[in-house]
């Protein structure tokens, strides 16, 4: 059954999906960002799940980096970020 909010979308060979602009106005996603993607029985779901560097005081320490290292610690995470090695 498919209430008002579905819609349906192509899934290419590479298995790549694009998300309507209104499901992700919806949810607030504005770029590029992380999903869980779980199997729920016959179906696919899609959790997005919040930038870790835009969750406010998500983490408390006393090391203070300057905004060249934080940045630097950023990219490295977001490349590395899920990988499995």
């Amino acid at each position: 059954m498919h209430d008002k909010q579905s819609q349906i979308v192509s899934i290419t060979s590479q298995g790549q999906i694009t998300i309507p602009q209104t499901i992700r106005r919806a949810f607030g996603i504005k770029k590029a960002a992380k999903a869980l993607i779980s199997k729920a029985g016959d179906k696919i779901i899609v959790e997005p799940r919040q930038n870790f560097w835009s969750l406010p005081g998500a983490l408390r320490s006393r090391v203070k980096l300057s905004d060249k290292q934080l940045e630097k610690a950023h990219q490295s995470f977001a490349k590395h970020w899920g990988r499995n090695d």
